[in-house]
């Protein structure tokens, strides 16, 4: 077989497509091709009772021997469970590599293997339909007998069960209890390990022993490789990252080790062999775009915003998806007139991606129907461009502008310069007006828009997800953008959508429509009929919808010993895209339909779900909620009693119990990172009943531990360094904050803090950087004036005039209610003032610096601040500096009124003092700016009748002063004065 015919079966792998390119089926050598058109089509069975596959590893006898003498100890621990699985393995690799054929495809055989233990995990845990592996017993061989001990023995298998997820586990996290066939996923990981040449397994004892970074570092490390194939190795590191992300999604909380693996296995140095040089072709788009996909999924799972808008940014580069959300007028009520106003979301894919569609999405997930006598079973759009629905919800859709939703931005490069960072466009483009909307788009039919590329579905899909999770819950606006997004796909033509997108689609529109009244009876329906298609009680209650036709034809289809290896099955369908959108187990969508009856009340219903699939946490949530204090504790010490090695139920019986000790526990068993977080805020704020002092050392001894398990964890690193500012160590703040700020880097808080760590240790430069960053992250309306404080200090400090003004005008500017006047810095404007008028006044010249600060002083400040005598004595000098007399004389004047009114100018000795020196001030300036040209010129006067004014205020002082300061210096001081005039 030549090479671009094996670099043309990995990249179909990859897409898991044969239509992407055909496929040559005639090769008498090994028939790899044969074999990875059945496994991409999903003929399972086939692919089992290949030659190849049956010779050598399922039938094959040292494989059985292996597999026979373990169910003969009688024992499965987890140390003995590893060395089957790496026996098993090895003996794999070894039989597969004594075929005569090249090294390059005796390793593609073992990558298929793999992928096959994969794929048959992925159909038995995520996207069904059901397996008839029952029927396979026989052709599966070693896998056939260590079941046959499994269902026949329940103690073996309870505890085949328990150790295999203790195998699977990582940062003390087990994945869930009901796992079906978890061997599967291990047999997977361990060959695609061995491939590729790690120092250490996922699977090892040795593992659980490392701190995170170690780990990660040996399991990145691929010193033992066996092949020198540069697609093979790019084939084998693009499949492990998936191996690794359906193993992230088991867990209950996200695993930053794996997170940090899966985006070293998708770097472009590892899988751009894969790519490179299939130049600018529709395959090559679809492969670059896939990784983006991933990238975000990746991202998504390990709550990185950043890097998810980053990729899902480049996803839209690549693809040239144009997309765009805007409003119209729609109506949605079958005998509504007139139409209102709603938000609908335009897409055209490219024709490039669009030629790789393939036409097999014949069948589809049940779509429950409103059945209203009101509501239309689809909104009736028109008017593109319809301003109004963003007026009647006050806002608009710049998310910089929103008050409640993050700053949602991404990152538009190329993949061939990822390291570039572009946030200018939005996640979700928006056109207010129908002059925005592109000439492509406007010129669609918004109740008829046509169908796009699968990939391009995915991409929609997950940007939804990007915009639910970034953005809080039950916002108005947002949900009209969700709901169009879902519409986008849900609306598309009939059997244009791939299975699984179109069933994901149903699912986002069912939790949104299950918190609606008008709709919410579809909705929790609609969330019972996919449980019910892929949820793991289809087989165990009774149903609510008919079994689906896919369904009821697979198991025969999948049977099938004649099929044609072109035939396409459904479960090959629902595979498609299962790696390029976020994993949702089975079992996540039961908790979900059960989070969803707990928030409408329905306890009973939820609390049957959660104890079915022994979810004790959840289930002491509903106990608690409904007052059962007895049962919540009691479920949790049950969970803790079915495995006392379960460091996650360890950490929520101290959580409910808030016994350090537990947490202890939890951190000796699986150096579970919650658990020292935990103890961590329990010795930094102890409760009072603890009878223990606060001890911010051991707490910080903790959290350091907690981040050691889990670096990538935005909230513990911001707490860590806190806590470093308040002991003083301004070293550990300063780290802390800046691992914080690399993870998210849009908290003004945390740069603020960051800030405040570089000026102890006397970096002002780079405290100032991140002041900056400060006050241009985050949503400016919530950003606290101390920030903008500690920027105007150091920028006082650097000599930074421009942004001394900047944040001298922000403060100022700042709700009155919070600041108030003493908030405008008058030591820092008159620094202002002099830096301003050290030149000479030409208004011909003026720079921008300097219009700014006059805007400032001579009519911001005023509008502000009316009471203060200094400050409209700093105001007069910038007049006196513009050549303005007059303005000059009116500041003065309004110094004067401002002492003369002042509260305690009959009660404090200085403030008569203040109003007689401001008086005197105000009679020199009548007699040096009196007789001066006023302001219109020609014979008119400054003010001509100054010498009346100026006896007019001195009479007007005296006779406020008389009664308590008449034989004062002050009082003298205006009796001569008003002999003098």
């Amino acid at each position: 077989m030549d090479s671009n015919a094996l670099i043309n079966i990995h990249r179909c792998l990859i897409l898991l497509d044969t239509k992407v390119s055909v496929l040559q089926c005639d090769s008498e050598e090994t028939k790899l091709d044969e074999l990875t058109t059945r496994l991409i089509n999903g003929q399972y069975a086939k692919v089992i009772e290949s030659d190849v596959f049956a010779n050598q590893v399922f039938q094959n006898q040292k494989i059985q021997n292996l597999v026979t003498k373990f169910i003969s100890n009688e024992r499965c621990d987890q140390a003995d469970l590893y060395t089957l699985i790496t026996g098993i393995t090895q003996l794999i690799i070894s039989n597969i590599s004594d075929i005569n054929l090249d090294a390059s495809i005796q390793q593609t055989y073992c990558l298929s293997l793999a992928v096959l233990f994969l794929q048959i995990f992925v159909q038995l845990n995520f996207t069904g339909p059901t397996l008839p592996l029952l029927s396979l017993k026989d052709k599966l061989g070693f896998i056939g007998t260590l079941s046959s001990k499994i269902t026949s023995d329940e103690k073996y298998a309870a505890q085949f069960q328990r150790n295999m997820l203790k195998l699977l586990s990582i940062e003390g996290q087990q994945p869930y209890n009901l796992v079906d066939s978890p061997l599967f996923l291990a047999l997977a990981c361990n060959i695609l390990e061995t491939l590729q040449g790690v120092q250490v397994s996922l699977l090892s004892p040795e593992a659980a022993q490392m701190n995170s970074e170690e780990f990660v570092q040996l399991s990145c490390s691929t010193s033992n490789i066996i092949s020198s194939d540069c697609i093979l190795l790019a084939s084998i590191s693009w499949w492990r990252e998936r191996a690794l992300q359906i193993l992230q999604s088991l867990y209950s909380d996200y695993s930053a080790s794996l997170t940090v693996i899966c985006y070293s296995l998708l770097s472009k140095e590892r899988i751009l062999p894969i790519i490179d040089g299939i130049g600018a072709s529709s395959i090559g788009q679809a492969l670059l775009l896939t990784r983006q996909l991933e990238l975000a999924k990746c991202s998504l799972a390990g709550n990185s915003e950043l890097k998810t808008m980053e990729s899902l940014s480049r996803a839209g580069d690549i693809s040239g998806i144009e997309l765009v959300l805007t409003g119209c007028k729609a109506k949605r009520t079958k005998y509504q007139h007139k139409s209102i106003a709603a938000l609908t979301v335009l897409a055209k894919s490219k024709e490039s991606l669009l030629r790789l569609q393939t036409n097999d999405s014949n069948l589809s997930p049940q779509d429950v129907k409103l059945n209203d006598d009101t509501f239309l079973e689809k909104p009736v759009f028109d008017e593109l461009g319809d301003d109004e629905i963003f007026k009647q919800k006050g806002e608009t859709l710049k998310y910089d502008d929103l008050n409640d939703i993050k700053r949602i931005k991404i990152d538009y490069t190329d993949f061939s310069d990822e390291s570039s960072v572009d946030f200018s466009r939005k996640l979700l483009p928006t056109a207010k007006h129908k002059a925005d909307i592109p000439n492509d788009l406007n010129a669609l039919d918004p109740n008829a828009q046509p169908a796009l590329a699968g990939l391009d579905y995915a991409q929609l899909l997950s940007r939804m997800e990007a915009i639910k999770k970034n953005t809080p819950k039950g916002n108005a606006l947002v949900d009209e953008e969700l709901i169009a997004l879902v519409q986008r796909v849900l609306f598309s033509p009939e059997c244009s959508v791939n299975w699984l997108l179109f069933s994901r689609a149903l699912w986002y529109r069912s939790l949104l429509e299950a918190s609606k009244r008008a709709t919410v009876e579809r909705g929790v329906l609609q969330l019972y009929s996919l449980v019910e298609e892929l949820g793991i009680t289809s087989d165990k209650t009774a149903r609510l919808f008919p079994k689906s036709d896919d369904d009821v034809c697979f198991p025969q289809e999948f049977l099938n010993t004649s099929i044609d290896s072109r035939k396409v099955l459904a479960n090959s369908i629902r595979l498609r895209y299962v790696y390029v959108i976020s994993a949702m187990p089975k079992w996540e969508m039961d908790l979900q339909l059960a989070h969803k009856l707990t928030e409408l009340g329905l306890f009973k219903s939820a609390l049957e779900i959660y104890e079915r699939l022994r979810q004790w946490p959840d289930a002491a949530v509903c106990y608690e909620t409904t007052g059962d204090k007895v049962n919540a504790r009691s479920v949790i010490e049950k969970a803790v009693a079915e495995d006392p090695d379960n460091a996650r139920a360890w950490c929520i019986l101290g959580d409910v119990t808030t016994n350090p000790q537990y947490w202890e526990k939890s951190w000796e068993l699986g150096h579970y990172a919650d658990a020292k977080s935990s103890l961590a805020k329990y010795y930094y704020k102890p409760p009072k009943d603890s009878g223990i002092e606060r001890d911010v050392k051991k707490a910080i001894d903790n959290m350091y531990d907690c981040l050691c398990s889990n670096p990538i964890n935005f909230d513990n690193w911001y707490f860590y360094g806190c806590m470093g500012l308040e002991v003083s160590n301004y070293e550990l703040a300063s780290e802390a904050f800046h691992r914080a700020l690399n993870i998210d880097d849009s908290s003004p808080y945390a740069w603020s803090n960051l800030a405040s760590a570089l000026i102890k240790l006397e970096k002002f430069p780079e405290a100032f950087q991140a002041l900056s960053k400060a006050i241009n992250a985050g949503d400016a309306t919530k950003k606290s004036w101390r920030i903008w404080e500690n920027f105007l200090t150091i920028a006082i400090k650097l000599g930074k005039w421009s942004d001394v003004l900047r944040a001298s005008i922000i403060l100022l500017n700042s709700d009155k209610t919070s600041l108030g006047s003493s908030k405008l810095d008058i030591p820092v404007m008159e620094k202002l003032i002099g830096v301003l008028t050290r030149d000479p006044y030409d208004p011909e010249s003026l720079t921008f610096f300097q219009n700014s600060c006059i805007d400032f002083v001579c009519n911001k400040v005023p509008s502000v601040v009316n009471n203060d005598v200094r400050c409209w004595k700093d105001i007069a000098k910038v007049n006196q500096w513009r050549g303005k007399p007059w303005l000059v004389l009116d500041n003065y004047e309004k110094a004067y009124r401002a002492s003369v009114n002042s509260p305690k100018l009959t009660l404090e000795e200085d403030s008569w003092n203040v109003a007689v020196d401001t008086c005197a001030d105000l009679i020199k300036a009548y007699q040096d700016l009196g007789e001066l040209p006023g302001r219109f010129g020609a014979d008119d006067l400054v003010c001509k009748n100054w010498k009346f004014k100026a006896k007019s205020s001195i009479r007007s002082l005296i006779s406020k002063g008389k009664r308590m300061w008449e034989y004062t210096d002050g009082y003298e001081r205006l009796q001569k004065m008003k002999r003098e005039l």
